[in-house]
């Protein structure tokens, strides 16, 4: 009923798990991640334990395999699972039982493994590795080109509905609302992936572009224009971030783009920049900087 694919970026320990299915909210019941210990997936008549202690077991010490393998022996239907898990070692496991609906199956890769059931082609699970595999970038946006890849290659014999993504960092910082880098559900849309494909994308260029924002008022323009450095933002589709953008560029000095998208912010969403001046009351940025950006007419001063 369902396809995943759980992988880990080795380059930086990165771990993402993402599933999409014709079931209603997938991301509330197939997949699991605790930052620096690992990623799960348990789905076919899915098993929250495998979910909830695997997560445990894991923090315990127990590498993927053994975590599988110490899970089904206390699970008195295994040939009813199809479950995956990443450790935080770089191990990858996984198993499909015998009573899994067909098309089910799986298929490894170096760094990922995918599974499937239910699938109108037993290509799917090979397909999202190969995707995975052969795609760079972010390990969010390889995920979501896998499951496009599971859509492409057959997909959910009953249709499509609901998608998720969880990406969770390598070692835990101590400041868990960092740890988990991306945590994104589609719980009910005709096209998730799509959806889904987009919202992450968003997420990114979002989380960019705040990063940017703490560093300028922290007075780190040069480390601010860096995190934003390539990142193109339309301030008629995403005003917000287009505020943030400007402030960043304004604290660098580059005067001539900060005002420009002031412009654009007033004409466009003009309740933004009314709020962007409430920043200077409190004195979380300076009001003179957000004075040469919203100004009305006249060159950059």
């Amino acid at each position: 009923m369902t396809y995943s694919i759980i992988a880990r970026d080795p380059d930086n320990g990165e771990m993402g798990v993402a599933t999409q299915s014709q079931a209603f909210a997938v991301g509330s019941s197939v997949s699991w991640a605790l930052p620096g210990y690992g990623v799960i997936a348990t789905q076919s008549m899915g098993e929250p334990m495998y979910g909830e202690l695997g997560l445990e077991v894991l923090r315990s010490g127990l590498t993927a395999p053994e975590a599988i393998t110490a899970l089904r022996s206390v699970d008195p239907h295994p040939e009813r699972r199809q479950v995956g898990m990443a450790d935080g070692h770089g191990g990858i496991d996984g198993y499909t039982g015998d009573a899994c609906v067909g098309e089910a199956g799986q298929a490894r890769g170096e760094h990922c493994i995918a599974l499937a059931n239910m699938m109108r082609s037993p290509d799917v699970w090979q397909a999202m590795v190969d995707t995975f595999e052969a795609t760079d970038g972010w390990l969010a946006g390889r995920l979501v080109a896998a499951l496009q890849a599971a859509e492409d290659a057959g997909g959910d014999r009953r249709g499509r509905r609901s998608a998720a993504i969880e990406v969770v960092c390598a070692e835990p910082s101590g400041r868990p609302w960092r740890d988990h880098i991306v945590d994104l559900r589609v719980d009910d849309d005709p096209e998730p992936i799509a959806r889904l494909g987009d919202i992450v994308d968003y997420s990114f260029r979002y989380h960019r572009v705040v990063e940017a924002f703490e560093l300028a008022l922290d007075d780190e323009p040069d480390s601010a224009m860096d995190a934003i450095r390539d990142l193109t933002v339309d301030p008629d589709q995403e005003p917000e971030l287009a505020l943030w953008e400007a402030i960043v560029l304004a604290t660098a000095e580059r005067w001539d783009e900060a005002q420009q998208l002031g412009k654009r912010l007033q004409a466009t969403a003009p309740e933004l920049a009314t709020t962007a001046r409430s920043f200077g009351e409190v004195g979380l940025v300076d009001p003179a900087i957000l004075e040469r950006i919203f100004v009305t007419d006249g060159p950059a001063r």
